[in-house]
């Protein structure tokens, strides 16, 4: 998923790309597949790796995962990028769009119908096959609890705490308006960003742009003074 950003940020930036328990390559790893678990994970990987504060880059439900972590382990969090993040509280879905994506758990064709429509319109077909093959490596019950853990769970509160430097990057596809709203106005030290062209998965269709952002954001915003220690 994060190849291109990753290569787009060149060869000055040390990254550290995670697959979380259930996805991609851990995808056999036992759950919880949970908000809890997978900070949890995250800052045990840090503390094992002795890196110090790091830059926490999430995507959608990863963003959510980066906030969780700047909220138990604020030493370890230099700062946040959060792209296309999904809502800090509860998604507030409607029953019927809840069900909608709890179908896409293991049925390929309604995986491509949903997934299609969080990419620029029309698709690239390379971009949603790669999409399709990437999210359906996650078993059913991953893809299940972790949609409910992130859909519930309510972090809005102890998001007002979180003293880190932020930067959400939303997408002019994607319903920004949400992510300036129900995230980056929750944040005390965060910075909004609507990237043009780009949907959901904008960290697939538009690397370059992300990358450029997160630099960005390094070089304004992250200073030694910003770190929590």
């Amino acid at each position: 998923m994060w190849d291109g950003v990753v290569a787009e940020l060149g060869t000055g930036v040390r990254t550290i790309a995670v697959d979380l328990p259930g996805f991609g390559a851990s995808n056999t790893l036992a759950g919880p597949y949970n908000l809890d678990r997978f900070a949890a994970d995250l800052r045990a990987l840090l503390e094992s790796l002795r890196t110090g504060p790091v830059i926490v880059v999430g995507h959608s439900m990863g963003a959510k995962v980066a906030l969780r972590l700047a909220i138990e382990a604020p030493e370890l969090v230099r700062g946040l990028v959060l792209v296309a993040p999904v809502p800090i509280g509860p998604a507030g879905f409607s029953e019927k769009g809840e069900a909608y994506l709890r179908a896409t758990a293991g049925d390929p064709a309604q995986l491509r119908a949903w997934l299609a429509k969080t990419i620029v319109d029309p698709p690239d077909d390379a971009t949603l096959d790669r999409l399709c093959a990437i999210a359906a490596k996650s078993p059913p019950e991953v893809v299940l609890e972790s949609l409910a853990s992130w859909v519930q769970t309510d972090l809005a509160e102890p998001a007002k705490r979180v003293g880190a430097p932020a930067v959400v990057i939303a997408s002019a596809q994607d319903a920004p308006e949400r992510a300036e709203r129900y995230v980056a106005a929750l944040l005390p030290n965060a910075d909004f960003i609507v990237v043009p062209d780009a949907a959901h998965y904008a960290i697939l269709e538009r690397p370059r742009a992300i990358a450029s952002r997160i630099n960005d954001f390094v070089a304004t915003r992250v200073k030694d003074g910003d770190r929590n220690e």
